[in-house]
Formats: structure tokens, sequence, C-alpha cells
């Protein structure tokens, strides 16, 4: 019927409220999509750093997705809600130079969606190691090193080979890539096979110390 796509898409958009930011105007804006693992440990411990404005993300659309120069996008705790529409929309926004950021299983693992084949191919493994090598600092900085994280395991990533990859961080037993980053068109992606801010129990907990410097890090490569 003419029309009904314009009228859904209009629907959609007036159903999801504007953002609202905690955080210096002058920061990057951060948004947090709801409905995650770890997403209300990950807004915490961003607000708390001073350095950006963050925001939950309680849907998507178009115009919601424009006020945000980065999307963490953690594990769902209701992987359908990754609906075609709404990757779609993540697609788009990403092309168009939109930064994302997908922990865990949202990297493309057991029942979530491959996003971004063209950046990451999902996951191999995931092992039962609770830390990390990080490999990726701003240039002038020494990279972090090892450091520990609280759920008990992380996600091996498979690699798109025709992708030019940043690794940020590696699993120190298999030297194989836990977080890694690459350019999507005039966009970035970073695939962060971490559980940031998720307790073994699978509730949010306040991201470890070390965890606190990765999402910094992993921020930093994406706002380049």
């Amino acid at each position: 019927m003419p029309g009904l796509n314009e009228r859904r898409l209009a629907r959609d958009e007036s159903e999801v409220p504007p953002p609202l930011f905690h955080g210096p105007a002058d920061r990057p804006a951060i948004g947090v999509m709801a409905g995650g693992h770890g997403t209300e440990a990950i807004l915490q411990a961003l607000r708390a750093t001073g350095r950006y404005r963050v925001a939950l993300v309680e849907g998507l659309a178009a115009s919601a997705l424009a006020e945000y120069e980065v999307l963490i996008l953690t594990q769902r705790r209701q992987p359908a809600s990754l609906t075609k529409r709404n990757c779609w929309l993540i697609w788009d926004w990403v092309e168009q130079g939109g930064r994302l950021m997908l922990t865990h299983d949202a990297v493309g693992y057991r029942d979530h969606p491959v996003l971004f084949p063209w950046v990451c191919l999902g996951g191999t493994a995931h092992v039962n190691r609770r830390s990390v090598r990080v490999l990726w600092a701003p240039e002038g900085q020494t990279p972090i090193g090892e450091i520990t994280h609280s759920y008990p395991d992380h996600i091996l990533l498979k690699p798109c080979l025709r992708a030019a990859t940043s690794v940020i961080a590696v699993d120190p037993a298999s030297e194989q890539a836990v977080v890694s980053g690459a350019q999507f068109e005039r966009g970035r992606v970073v695939a962060c096979g971490i559980a940031i801010g998720v307790a073994p129990d699978g509730s949010d907990t306040p991201p470890e110390a070390g965890e606190r410097l990765l999402l910094e890090a992993m921020l930093d490569w994406l706002l380049m």
C-alpha cells in the first residue's frame, strides 16, 4: 500500500524517546543500548569518568541514532530484539559514520546474529579464562598490558580476512584476538568478546579497574 512504510517509519520514530544525556556538553556523545548484560554497569562507569556525555538508548530510530557518536550494544538479554529493522538501522548509521561497540555474544556468537561480517565473523569459541592482554593504546601511550575481567569467560573472535583489522586485546594463552576493530565505510566497529561489567551470575557489577581502562581504550580507538 502506498505510504505504508513511510507511516510505519514515522510511528517508529515518534515512539523512541529522545536521549537524556549526563555529562559535559562538549564531550563525545555515547549511547548504551538498554536491555543488555552490563548496560547499567557500563553507563555508571562512563559517567564517572567525566570524559563523555552518556545516555541510555531505549529504542532505535534513525533520528535518535544521529544524536550519538558511539553506540555500545551489549549482549542482549533477549537476542530476538535484534530484528532485521534494528540491524538495518545500525548498518546504515555506521555506514554514514557512526561508531559501534559490540560486547560478548553480541559480536555474533551463540544466538546473536553476526552484525558486521565485513569486520568480524563472530566468535570461534568461549574460553574459561578471566584475563586478556591489551596490545593497543593511543599514539604516544603505553598499552595497559594484562587485565582481568569479572565474567568467567571471554570469546575468541573470528576475523574477517578482508578487513584491515586492529587487534586491541588477545587471549594470553592462544594469542587469538578477543577485542578487535575495523573501519566500515565511514564508520568504525569494535568487537569485544568480553562481558564488561557482568558478574559470574550474569548480573551487572561495577567493571574491574582493567575493564574500565579497556573500555576507555576501545572508545579512544573508535573516536580516532
